[in-house]
């Protein structure tokens, strides 16, 4: 493995290097809000980062596993197509913006607009897991894959308010208690049994894998999965005005 001290090099610098490594694993220590780390990578690489990583970290990546020992600023996963962030920490707003394949694990909180905009298309489905909480519009203008919040690290509300506001695809679920008015008015509530906790029980068995909890703990609370009552709930919103 290629180890790298970030504090040697400016942004820049760093970017251009990595580009270059034929590596398949490299590590960066060091960390401290480099923007665009992994930004448009289309390989399989394995990529370690130690501190705080700056914006965009793997936004529009295709196919790396990004393993964070620390935090991540805005936008991480942004417009992710394939691939794995695994971020042992926290990070801030608009994680998994416009989402459209591969999967974001996060041990802690998730800042506002958690996955807005994620959608999805035939075999790909993104996924975003978070250990703590997420803050205001988790799941805004969702247009489809998966978001799970499981509220494990956390001493904040699940969720902050607005969540799910203009969904109208993909699901959400929420892990244990949650203040219902934060909810949008348009979805639908449905508390899960071993049959509908089926549906995402390989994506939390690999959140224990990364981050060392058990599913026996998880699992000891209800989970209610949020989603929209019908395919098209705002076409009522258009109808007349669109020709």
């Amino acid at each position: 493995m290629t180890i790298i001290n970030a504090a040697d090099y400016d942004n820049y610098e760093l970017l251009q290097m990595l580009e270059k490594m034929p590596q398949p694993e490299i590590q960066i220590s060091h960390v401290n809000g480099q923007r665009y780390i992994a930004c448009g990578w289309k390989n399989n690489k394995r990529l370690i980062l130690q501190g705080t990583v700056g914006n965009n970290l793997g936004a529009f990546a295709e196919g790396p596993q990004i393993v964070v020992f620390g935090n991540g600023q805005e936008g991480v996963a942004n417009t992710m197509n394939d691939g794995q962030i695994i971020v042992h920490g926290r990070v801030g707003d608009i994680a998994g913006y416009g989402m459209r394949g591969g999967k974001l694990f996060i041990k802690e909180n998730a800042g506002y607009r958690l996955g807005i905009h994620m959608k999805a298309y035939q075999e790909k489905k993104p996924v975003i897991v978070v250990g703590g909480s997420a803050g205001a519009f988790a799941g805004e203008y969702m247009a489809g894959g998966t978001i799970i919040i499981l509220g494990m690290n956390s001493n904040q509300a699940l969720i902050g308010s607005y969540c799910g506001t203009g969904m109208y695809g993909g699901a959400i679920y929420l892990r244990g208690e949650y203040p219902s008015r934060n909810l949008a008015p348009n979805l639908k509530k449905e508390v899960l049994g071993a049959d509908g906790l089926a549906e995402i029980k390989d994506y939390l068995a690999e959140y224990v894998s990364f981050f060392g909890d058990t599913m026996e703990n998880i699992t000891s609370a209800p989970f209610t999965r949020l989603s929209v009552e019908k395919k098209r709930p705002f076409a009522h919103l258009y109808t007349g005005f669109v020709s």
